[in-house]
């Protein structure tokens, strides 16, 4: 399993839009991994988690979003879904786009791609609604909708994903798990179940945070709880990302800062080999 990391920020990006506090003046001195886009992720080439509004800026970073065939959603945030750009995979926005978009998303998503999108069929988008605990089946991988903690008026959505014998646990924009979700991990765990990588949200940095968003304190209790669980195991790749300005500390102080406790730091571009 390869897995790229096309944008590792929350939703204002960094440096922030509009923003002039030293955080992302700070950032903007720095460059390199300290400038972060809006959150989304590559598999294998084909797969994507989540389509924002930097998606155009992954494309010219080198993802061929011509060649995904499954999106998957976590929840209906306009950072995470952008829905005026899937119009542009028709002609005269692109040429020689022949196969059809499958669309994972729970309700919500449905809902507001069919209300800015119309009849998606004529974009070639086949839309398929996700319930949390129920797994589907997305071309030859398997993905396990769990319930977040980010949103009281939605189903905001955390994913495991499995392809080619390896797994993934796509886990930002959530506080500390609801015990629902790890009722479910740890029956899964006991059936089996080892994560090759974990990818936790950070959007507080160095702040404990455990509701809807994590910091580090957070992604830790998380972490020696997926170990405590057998959901995760020594080999385990721990990665924190989706992060914001108001976290405050650069890509390299976080290095520094959550090393120590097991995790290794997501930028922009980042790629991961799951053998």
């Amino acid at each position: 399993m390869r897995i790229r990391l096309l944008g590792t920020a929350a939703a204002e990006g960094w440096p922030a839009l509009f923003c002039r506090c030293p955080h992302c003046r700070r950032a903007r001195e720095a460059g390199g991994r300290s400038l972060r886009s809006r959150a989304s992720a590559n598999v294998d080439g084909i797969f994507q988690f989540d389509f924002g509004p930097d998606s155009q800026h992954h494309v010219l970073g080198g993802n061929d979003l011509s060649a995904v065939e499954h999106l998957i959603f976590t929840h209906s945030h306009t950072d995470h879904l952008y829905p005026g750009d899937l119009a542009m995979r028709v002609p005269p926005y692109a040429h020689g786009q022949d196969r059809p978009l499958s669309v994972y998303g729970n309700d919500r998503v449905v809902a507001r791609l069919g209300a800015a999108l119309g009849d998606v069929t004529r974009l070639g988008l086949e839309l398929h609604q996700i319930e949390p605990f129920q797994a589907v089946a997305v071309g030859d991988a398997t993905l396990v909708p769990l319930i977040a903690d980010h949103d009281r008026h939605e189903t905001c959505l955390i994913h495991l994903f499995g392809h080619e014998g390896r797994w993934l646990l796509y886990g930002h924009d959530t506080g500390y798990l609801p015990e629902t979700t790890w009722a479910f991990l740890g029956t899964w765990a006991a059936a089996g179940g080892r994560l090759d990588v974990a990818f936790l949200d950070c959007t507080n940095g160095p702040g404990e945070g455990m509701r809807f968003h994590m910091g580090l304190g957070g992604g830790a209790r998380v972490r020696e709880r997926l170990l405590d669980l057998g959901a995760a195991r020594g080999d385990t790749r721990f990665v924190l990302t989706h992060f914001s300005h108001n976290g405050g500390l650069l890509h390299e102080e976080l290095v520094e800062r959550a090393g120590p406790l097991g995790f290794e730091v997501a930028y922009d571009g980042m790629e991961i080999q799951a053998l």
